[in-house]
């Protein structure tokens, strides 16, 4: 099971059957893209170049697609990449022409990483673990995957794992693991750099970093919503992350703020622009900016949080008239957190916070809205 699987099997707060289209879809690595200030983008269809003013562009169409990507820290022109089959693919010109690299090993793997300090040293996650120092071409088991395997990164001092249970650390190339943090909570990203710097992206604490050899996890940011970071690179000063469902941020000042790359047109009539005041006055508190969602605390209940108002959720499910009561009448579900408004706002204010929220639809969630969302041209694929 992927990794995009099980963090929505994890979670529930925005699964992927909730989910309207992406540009992208399910998004499986990302690296640096040499040449440009955006990154590469792995999906089923292939690699997507992603720049931080929103443009996507196809970079290679590739059958089966790609589900890991690795980038040599000394060279962002030589990548390795595996999809469905083929074994471990090799590029040297940042992703435009491949070519199969293994002479041996697994068919397929699921997560790659490059050591920081040796770029002929690569380890990838198949049925098990295994590891390559002569640039990919010769494998060796090397040993197991943690269990509950979300992620891979090699750093200067070993090779760390995120796992549903954990940060787990290795110095003989994954023979053995041991607990990098007492906290035991999920770590759906990791991501160590060359010299150092650890990012984590945490259950119910967002990103995090630290340095080795210390570990001393600083909290950066926790700002989307019912949203997990999956992976994340950097490009010069701007990191990139997506997330489980999909969707990409770009953050500019090392991961304390982030803003969405393939994100809808936003608020531009007067409703819409007035409902965006309205919003930021009366539901961002709860339903966060941008109407991303409230982001789960960690050890703290995630029943009855604040639920995504933009397309990452269930909002366009509804009708204009629903979400209108629900705004002026409150939740019908009992014990719900959602008051009624009506003592507060008008129903022009209402209809203004829908128009609002609506700015924030992509367009298959626009033209699915309501009972149209169950018909098979608007199924989540």
């Amino acid at each position: 099971m992927s990794a995009v699987r099980c963090i929505a099997a994890l979670f529930f707060v925005v699964p992927l059957a909730a989910v309207a289209a992406q540009e992208l879809g399910p998004i499986f690595a990302l690296v640096p893209s040499n040449g440009s200030n955006g990154v590469l983008a792995t999906t089923r269809e292939g690699l997507y170049l992603a720049q931080p003013d929103g443009r996507l562009t196809l970079h290679v169409k590739r059958d089966g697609g790609f589900v890991a990507l690795a980038a040599d820290p000394s060279d962002a022109n030589i990548l390795y990449g595996s999809g469905p089959a083929g074994g471990l693919l090799h590029s040297d010109d940042g992703g435009k022409r491949w070519q199969r690299q293994s002479q041996n090993g697994p068919e397929s793997f699921t997560l790659l990483t490059v050591s920081p300090t040796d770029g002929k040293h690569l380890y990838g996650v198949a049925d098990a673990l295994y590891a390559s120092k002569d640039s990919g071409r010769t494998w060796t088991r090397s040993g197991d995957a943690p269990d509950k395997l979300m992620n891979i990164s090699a750093s200067s001092s070993g090779l760390y794992a995120g796992t549903e249970e954990g940060l787990r650390f290795s110095t003989d190339d994954g023979a053995s693991w041991r607990p990098a943090s007492m906290l035991g909570i999920p770590v759906t990203m990791f991501s160590a750099e060359p010299d150092g710097t650890l990012y984590s992206f945490q259950f119910g604490q967002g990103l995090l970093k630290a340095h080795e050899p210390e570990l001393a996890w600083t909290p950066l940011a926790n700002a989307f919503g019912g949203q997990a970071i999956l992976v994340m690179a950097r490009n010069g000063n701007q990191l990139f992350a997506a997330t489980h469902i999909g969707k990409l941020f770009v953050s500019a000042d090392d991961g304390r703020s982030w803003q969405a790359i393939n994100r809808p047109r936003g608020p531009e009539s007067a409703a819409e622009k007035r409902g965006e005041k309205l919003f930021a006055a009366s539901c961002q508190a709860c339903h966060g900016s941008a109407g991303i969602g409230e982001a789960p605390q960690f050890r703290k209940s995630m029943q009855g949080l604040a639920p995504a108002l933009d397309d990452s959720a269930h909002a366009w499910h509804h009708s204009d008239q629903q979400l209108q009561n629900t705004i002026l009448m409150g939740s019908p579900v009992p014990n719900s957190r959602m008051v009624a408004f009506e003592e507060h706002l008008s129903p022009d204010d209402a209809a203004d916070l829908v128009a609002y929220m609506k700015s924030l639809w992509n367009e298959r969630a626009l033209r699915c809205q309501g009972a149209k969302h169950m018909s098979p041209g608007c199924m989540t694929h």
